[in-house]
């Protein structure tokens, strides 16, 4: 029986009690709310009575256990916001170490940094003095070469012309004229330069000429397209006045047309003027009323006759109705 009993306790579950505060707090509103949602049916002799009283007695005690939480809450929200502002003070404490070391580490870089570009910087320093020294040392080098195949080649011209010399020592020994073989050099070179001298100029002469001819060419060929464009421009000028003398003959005659026209259309004006003075004195004369519009007032002197034509309508029209009544009349006679 003790073990049946022992049993039956260890299969009844317990409710676990939790130690998290927030946690408890979600859980206990949760399962209020789950009361408020489930719909509770009452007998009809037990539904309690509506009253303002009870409602606000209810409220307030919803009230007070609702501020009773919130004490709860703010007092836990003390709690926790004194061990985050903890947390925060040793990170701050914690990102200003990692920051000091960043800045130690960052230093320490830039020297080896420095370090390292002096040193790669001395290195390409040497390379470029070690290439200069190279390159200075082929060059003497190449001048050197220059030079002995200059030396070669010079004495290889000495020993050539030396029979040249040995010549021109005869001739100056023989002859009288000259002192020493400068002398032949420079009688050569005068003779020379005369002789180039007057090839220049005449080679300056024929330029002159050729330059001459060809400027006298130019010079036909643009004053023959001068003579060419002055014909066109004479021809163009004569097609013009040709066309313009056309122009000036039609439009005189057009003008004479519009003026016989005109003559004509004023010759009918003052007939229509005459005309129309002449029905406005009639009509006055007739009206036995005094000539008031002057007799180059046309406009008026149509308005009173148009106004006159319409009286004499509706004079006209208002005899042919009294003669038609007269006549139905008659006719039932």
């Amino acid at each position: 029986m003790a073990a049946a009993r022992d049993e039956s306790r260890e299969l009844v579950h317990r409710a676990v009690i939790p130690t998290d505060s927030q946690r408890a707090v979600a859980e206990y509103f949760i399962s209020k709310q789950e009361e408020r949602q489930t719909i509770k049916k009452y007998p009809e002799w037990d539904r309690a009575r509506v009253c303002p009283a009870t409602e606000v007695i209810r409220a307030r005690r919803e009230l007070a256990e609702v501020e009773e939480i919130l004490k709860e809450k703010r007092a836990e929200q003390k709690i926790k916001r004194k061990c985050v502002d903890e947390q925060w003070e040793d990170a701050r404490e914690e990102q200003l170490q990692l920051r000091q070391s960043l800045v130690k580490f960052n230093t320490l870089v830039k020297e080896n940094v420095e370090k390292r570009e002096r040193a790669e910087q001395k290195i390409k320093e040497e390379h470029e003095r070690q290439e200069k020294c190279k390159l200075e040392i082929e060059e003497l080098e190449q001048k050197l070469r220059c030079m002995r195949d200059t030396r070669d080649k010079m004495q290889r011209n000495v020993g050539e012309y030396r029979k040249y010399q040995n010549y021109l020592d005869r001739v100056v020994n023989e002859t009288g004229e000259f002192q020493s073989i400068n002398e032949i050099f420079n009688r050569y070179e005068t003779l020379v330069e005369a002789r180039q001298a007057l090839s220049d100029h005449q080679d300056r002469n024929l330029q002159m000429l050729e330059d001459k001819g060809t400027e006298i060419h130019h010079l036909t060929e643009v004053k023959t397209q001068v003579l060419m464009g002055l014909n066109n421009k004479l021809a163009q000028l004569q097609a013009r006045y040709d066309q313009a003398k056309a122009q000036a003959l039609k439009w005189e005659t057009i003008v004479s047309k519009i003026k016989e026209t005109a003559a004509a259309k004023n010759l009918e004006l003052t007939q229509v003027k005459a005309c129309c003075w002449n029905i406005y004195q009639q009509i006055c004369k007739r009206k036995e009323i005094p000539v008031k519009v002057a007799s180059e007032d046309v406009e008026q002197q149509l308005i009173h006759i148009k106004r006159t034509i319409l009286e004499l309508k509706r004079i006209i029209k208002t005899v042919k109705k009294k003669v038609r009544e007269e006549k139905g009349l008659s006719h039932r006679d």
